[in-house]
């Protein structure tokens, strides 16, 4: 089919509608009340339907699989978090001045209470008694105590040690063993030769027959 450009198409002529579209015209308030109570039934039962697809079905349960199941996860996880409360969390060293202050004022306290046990009674404490035999008289010949009335341990809840010296001539091991807790390490708080000083005698005389040090069993 040609077209004739010498003349342009015309314009499409507009009809007027002059009736109304039946599908636009309003409904009646009856008409607008039931398709409400449709849309209502059709949602309350959308509402119901997800609802049965969430729920879960305890009949289930009644099976002797599943709970065998249940009961075999229960004893997995139980021991699991048994597991993870036994393990036992590294402690941290408290490096607290004010414990390291108290620590080495009670070691020098303690070095003097037995230089005192030393002067009176000739002998250092026996290892079998330890720091014991300053506080309380086991029969020791000129025993004069209590040198100490306190408890033996340190700010960290550890003994203090005491090792009795080879010599008679020799001051004893005295240390608190520090924030680690363990002996002989470098943290340990030790008693130096100064503490063990008295000003009611010089412990390094040689003891007396009657005073001499008992071996420790």
């Amino acid at each position: 089919m040609a077209v004739n450009l010498s003349h342009p198409p015309e314009r499409p002529v507009r009809v007027k509608r002059t009736e109304r579209v039946r599908g636009l015209r309003w409904r009646s308030q009856e008409e607008r009340r039931d398709a409400k109570r449709k849309i209502d039934a059709i949602r309350r039962d959308a509402e119901r339907q997800r609802i049965e697809a969430l729920r879960i079905d305890v009949r289930a349960f009644h099976s002797p699989k599943v709970l065998l199941l249940i009961l075999g996860l229960m004893v997995v996880v139980g021991g699991l978090l048994a597991l993870v409360a036994g393990k036992p969390k590294p402690e941290r060293p408290d490096v607290t001045p004010l414990n390291q202050t108290r620590a080495r004022r009670s070691v020098k306290t303690i070095a003097l209470a037995m230089t005192l046990h030393r002067v009176h009674t000739g002998a250092w404490p026996q290892q079998r008694l330890g720091l014991f035999a300053l506080a309380k008289d086991y029969g020791t010949p000129g025993w004069k105590g209590p040198y100490i009335n306190w408890a033996y341990k340190d700010p960290w809840g550890t003994h203090y040690v005491y090792r009795m010296p080879v010599s008679p001539f020799e001051a004893p091991t005295l240390f608190s063993c520090g924030p680690d807790k363990l002996p002989d390490t470098n943290d340990d708080i030790r008693a130096v030769p100064e503490d063990f000083v008295c000003k009611e005698g010089d412990w390094r005389r040689a003891p007396t027959d009657d005073t001499k040090e008992t071996p420790t069993p």
